[in-house]
């Protein structure tokens, strides 16, 4: 593979030397701004177009933030943001340094998003050669089971939705699933009563609760999965370690509003983005060392066909009164592009459920 090597240049030299060495050592071709034959172009053009080039990025940070460009970004900054959606990057820290604000800023923003990836943190020449060949080969573990398929990630994801009944009350249904496709879980563990314990234990008492406190919780095995359920929720788990959340669009609430049932929009996004950060919370159970390394997420609306759309304020105005045309069968919606990178599934989550509540009231409304 082709391993890019970023950093500013200037004091870490040595470090650069060893990070080369140590990628060479498991028979990778190293890219380094160093190595760059004489050119036309731009040392920025020329770096970022290394970064398209390699399959893997390796991202060094220590004391300096480097020159801010036009971008307003240093060059290490625009390498990192021109890699962190396309490809690998392996996130290297000096430690006993004293960074630079901008520098400090950066390293929080690269934590935040690699959280629970192929990171490490170096003293020195020998702790980071270490460091980087341990990184390199557990993220060749992790794609030995095969590439990114968004096809197939879409498949699965659409598989794990039930069929709906046609009447009652409407049900949302997120589906995620984590690629490449491989086993998270064996079945004995799936049947450890401690995970039972901790999915209940979460939805319902969880800083991202999905399941009401007034219900009891029952744990069983269907099939390849693991199912925590109330009467009117539950929670799936399977072996892949895909997550299935179906939780109803008048919980808890619906006490407090009165009128005609209806889907309220707020609602679905509330829900959603509970669900999204729940199943997060779930998958680094379960694979904390980020193996899944991208998920596919596909949401719809189980039954209550002639239940209308509206917003809190558009029920408030008007309770009992709405207008529902004919029922029309439902189909699974998903953002665009299908698979995003694992992290994006906590640091977007708003985003993502505000986009797939917009694709849902397209649907029920059209």
């Amino acid at each position: 593979m082709h391993v890019f090597i970023s950093s500013v240049i200037s004091g870490l030299e040595e470090y650069r030397d060893a990070a080369q060495r140590a990628a060479e050592t498991l028979d990778h071709t190293v890219i380094r701004a160093e190595d760059f034959p004489a050119s036309s172009t731009t040392p920025r053009r020329a770096c970022l177009a290394g970064v398209r080039q390699a399959d893997i990025v390796v991202l060094l940070l220590g004391a300096r933030y480097g020159s801010v460009q036009a971008s307003g970004l240093s060059p290490t900054h625009e390498e990192y943001r021109e890699a962190r959606d396309r490809r690998p990057v392996i996130v290297l820290v000096q430690e006993g340094v004293t960074r630079e604000t901008e520098q400090a800023a950066f390293l929080a923003e690269v934590q935040d998003w690699s959280h629970g990836q192929f990171s490490a943190s170096f003293q020195d020449v020998e702790t980071l050669r270490d460091g980087l060949i341990r990184a390199l080969h557990q993220l060749e573990l992790s794609r030995a089971t095969g590439p990114i398929d968004p096809e197939e990630m879409l498949d699965r994801a659409r598989g794990l939705i039930p069929t709906g009944r046609g009447y009652g009350e409407a049900r949302l249904v997120l589906a995620i699933v984590g690629g490449p496709p491989q086993a998270m879980l064996r079945p004995a563990e799936l049947e450890k009563g401690g995970l039972a314990e901790l999915l209940m234990r979460e939805a319902t008492y969880g800083d991202h609760r999905i399941f009401d406190m007034r219900q009891g919780t029952n744990a069983h095995i269907e099939g390849h999965a693991l199912v925590v359920e109330q009467e009117s929720a539950s929670v799936s788990l399977g072996e892949d370690g895909s997550v299935r959340i179906i939780v109803p669009l008048r919980g808890e609430e619906a006490d407090e509003m009165a009128g005609l049932p209806v889907i309220i929009e707020e609602e679905v996004q509330e829900r959603l983005l509970r669900g999204l950060r729940y199943a997060s919370d779930v998958l680094e159970r379960v694979d904390s060392n980020h193996r899944l390394a991208h998920v596919a997420v596909v949401v719809t609306i189980l039954d209550g066909e002639y239940v209308g759309w509206r917003t809190r304020a558009e029920h408030a105005r008007s309770p009992n009164q709405i207008e529902i045309g004919m029922p029309r069968a439902r189909t699974p919606v998903w953002l665009t592009p299908a698979t995003r990178p694992r992290a994006a599934l906590r640091l977007e989550a708003e985003a993502f459920a505000q986009d797939l509540t917009v694709l849902l009231r397209r649907q029920h409304i059209q």
